[in-house]
């Protein structure tokens, strides 16, 4: 009972986070009513500096005009066409699809230089593995289980290791399954 100091431990909340919890609290209760709540319309607030360094010397600073703008005059180009009372153009009055040598020729997009494609996706070919698998001439299968396994056609000692040992090795390299799966 000698420490009376609040504690914001367990149980407690913080005043910075209780204002969080209100400031959101607020910005969802006005999305049900008509007014918007803006959090940086609470006078409490500090006001804000020009930049992440402080407020600019006042030297630098715009000067604000008082008042009200000039008005400036319009120029003929914008006036309508019913305020002047010009006649509008008629069939064949315009400049559409008449050439004349005052127009200057379009300007053609500069020749771009061309793309190596050092970055992009290389088409891989397909490995002999994969051709000699889907063609059935590999005497191997796939049985299907919780495990899958694999069974041998024949006989692992009547197998020419000097024809398929090569195959396999390069079926190493495909990444799709049973490829992959059968060639590891």
């Amino acid at each position: 009972m000698a420490n009376m100091q609040p504690t914001y431990g367990v149980g407690r909340v913080a005043p910075a986070s209780q204002m969080i919890l209100e400031d959101h609290l607020k910005k969802c209760l006005s999305m049900t009513s008509g007014n918007h709540w803006k959090p940086y319309g609470n006078k409490n607030l500090p006001r804000a500096q020009h930049s992440a360094f402080g407020d600019f010397p006042k030297e630098f600073m715009h000067k604000k005009t008082a008042g009200v703008t000039e008005v400036k005059p319009i120029d003929k180009q914008e006036v309508s066409i019913a305020a002047t009372g010009t006649a509008i153009l008629k069939k064949g009055d315009g400049l559409g699809g008449k050439s004349t040598s005052l127009n200057l020729p379009r300007a053609r997009p500069p020749v771009q230089k061309p793309v190596a494609g050092a970055v992009g996706r290389r088409q891989i070919p397909v490995s002999e593995f994969r051709l000699f698998y889907d063609r059935g001439d590999l005497p191997v299968t796939i049985e299907h289980g919780p495990q899958n396994k694999i069974n041998w056609k024949v006989e692992i000692q009547q197998l020419d290791y000097h024809h398929y040992l090569p195959i396999f090795f390069e079926g190493i390299r495909e990444k799709m399954d049973p490829y992959r799966f059968l060639a590891v």
